[in-house]
């Protein structure tokens, strides 16, 4: 203990016991700071942070457990000692007053040997719980350093994506803000399904690298016009492979890195490139499929024009149960409103809109 006389708050509305557990307390050294009630025991710790608080339970104005709660409340008071006097042992009575706040029970009448064996017991808590107020300042330095490394990496992290959207934009001339609105869509839907909200983050941030695997494949398969021979197919399906390769060599999550690799597994199975089936594709994954086929269909390709919202649906509808998640499709269609708003805000700019090329003479 420190050479600082700890200093005990003894809360109780009985002039002659306060007056006796003040007696006790400065027989064995400590500093005796007296409240008539909880109104006024608060008052007392806001004003002089006592070392350890010593309560009765019913008073008039402030009853103990009220004015422990209020006490916890305060930052600077959350691990000091209060001991609580009563004459009630019930188990409901402990449990309320645990609660509340309190750390130790003295049964009335108080035993004088007992009260300053509990005093001296809870003192040793308050001097080490001082002596631990350095190393939580040391901690917390720590923590901030840890939180702007943190948010170094995420800066990082998010020019890396950005690397990796502007490269598969850069091969894809059709992608448009394609990968915008997966990116929107699949942050809807997954908020929509109840996720925890860092894994909606995640999956609204990943989403836009679904095919980043498709700077892999030749220009000759990836914008042919016509329909792929059997072996162009096989050759574009590696794209899976070739995105979570890429995402593993980034350092990404594990999430990121499915979303790529399982976004072309179907709900019924015969999916590439694991023929995964159900439950088993993972729930990113299956969320991307149905904002992807749902965008794909609504967007203009150079091999099919965009689709109403009325062709969509009935697509969509076909296809749930057997190409994509019944339950996911079901959720998403239900959410028209917020799904037009996010056609509007990343809608493609049509080529007639596009300004005119300067030539140069």
């Amino acid at each position: 203990m420190s050479d600082r006389r700890l200093r005990i708050l003894l809360v109780d509305d009985d002039p002659v016991q306060r007056r006796w557990l003040k007696l006790l307390s400065e027989r064995v050294g400590f500093e005796a700071l007296l409240a008539a009630d909880g109104s006024e025991g608060l008052a007392v710790v806001r004003r002089e942070r006592p070392d350890i608080i010593v309560t009765d339970v019913h008073m008039p104005r402030m009853q103990g457990p009220r004015m422990l709660e209020l006490i916890r409340k305060i930052p600077e008071m959350v691990d000091t000692p209060v001991i609580v006097v009563t004459a009630d042992v019930s188990r409901e009575t402990k449990i309320r007053l645990l609660t509340a706040g309190a750390d130790d029970f003295i049964v009335k009448p108080i035993d004088a040997d007992e009260f300053t064996a509990r005093l001296m017991a809870q003192a040793r808590r308050s001097s080490l719980n001082t002596e631990l107020t350095l190393v939580r300042a040391q901690r917390d330095a720590a923590q901030a350093q840890l939180r702007e490394r943190a948010d170094e990496l995420e800066r990082l992290t998010f020019g890396l994506i950005t690397a990796l959207e502007k490269a598969n934009s850069f091969n894809d001339s059709e992608t448009g803000n394609h990968i915008r609105r997966v990116s929107e869509f699949a942050g809807l839907l997954a908020r929509a399904s109840g996720c925890p909200n860092d894994y909606v983050e995640q999956v609204r941030r990943y989403a836009s690298l679904h095919d980043v695997g498709k700077v892999g494949i030749r220009d000759a398969i990836l914008k042919k016009p016509g329909k792929l021979t059997s072996e162009e197919f096989e050759e574009m399906k590696t794209h899976t492979l070739i995105g979570a390769d890429l995402i593993r060599a980034a350092g990404l999550p594990q999430i990121a890195v499915n979303i790529p690799l399982c976004h072309h597994e179907r709900w019924a199975g015969g999916g590439y490139p694991r023929n995964l089936r159900g439950d088993a594709i993972p729930l990113e994954a299956r969320i991307v499929a149905v904002v992807d086929v749902y965008d794909a269909l609504r967007s203009k390709r150079h091999y099919k024009p965009s689709f109403s919202i009325e062709k969509t649906t009935a697509i969509m509808l076909e296809s749930a149960g057997s190409h994509l998640d019944p339950n996911l499709v079901e959720l998403f269609l239900s959410l028209p409103e917020e799904i037009a708003k996010i056609e509007a805000e990343y809608a493609d700019v049509s080529e007639e809109a596009q300004p005119a090329a300067v030539v140069w003479a």
